[in-house]
């Protein structure tokens, strides 16, 4: 190890004489001395440069998610002609459900309304009799246009058809009829399972059966 360092230190001093030119005087070129300050360092570190694919950030999706079903509106429903369903009264439009339990109308008047009398779920909250100011169990759930639905006891069946007999509307179909203004149509429709639904334009509207029943 020794003499492999001697013989390198002695190759530094040839290398050394010799770039100050052969006579020593100091004639050969000069170092250059930079004088300038260092200049800051702007390339980017290897660190901070792109990360590679398999760590990269994903880039969002331009497509649709899969989360938007929930959103979606669901198929229009076959639309009924109310032609088939108006009674002789101007304004009214007569059904019943297909397995016969409710009978019902939407009728235009100044505010329209919709409403079934038929075999209303035990669970229906008792409301005041018309005629008296009793608490009884209701024979009728109505919505008033623009208004929450609610049960109610009337002395006359409004929504039974006393001129011919009423049709049955069919599943899957919808009644829809325009009202006395832009926001006072309502349209009604019959499910095997959920039973009558009828809605107005703004939300408002009830689901009944013979054993259940919501109210909004």
């Amino acid at each position: 190890m020794k003499r492999i360092g001697s013989a390198v230190a002695a190759a530094l001093t040839v290398f050394l004489l010799s770039s100050c030119g052969s006579d020593g005087g100091g004639d050969g070129p000069m170092a250059t001395v930079i004088t300038d300050r260092p200049q800051p360092i702007t390339a980017v570190p290897t660190s901070a440069r792109a990360l590679p694919s398999s760590s990269a950030p994903s880039t969002p999706s331009s497509t649709t998610p899969s989360s938007t079903t929930a959103t979606t509106p669901s198929a229009v429903a076959q639309q009924a002609n109310p032609k088939q369903y108006a009674g002789k009264a101007p304004g009214w439009y007569y059904f019943t459900s297909p397995s016969g339990k409710f009978e019902c109308g939407i009728a235009v008047l100044e505010t329209s309304i919709a409403g079934c009398h038929g075999s209303l779920p035990d669970s229906a909250p008792e409301v005041t009799d018309s005629a008296s100011s009793d608490r009884v169990k209701p024979n009728s759930v109505q919505i008033i246009a623009g208004s929450p639905a609610k049960f109610e006891s009337l002395g006359d069946p409004k929504f039974h058809r006393f001129d011919g007999p009423a049709a049955a509307l069919p599943y899957g179909e919808e009644l829809t009829v325009a009202g006395s203004g832009s926001t006072n149509g309502l349209r009604c429709s019959v499910d095997e399972q959920n039973g009558v639904t009828c809605t107005d334009q703004v939300g408002h509207g009830f689901t009944v059966s013979d054993d259940d029943f919501d109210l909004r």
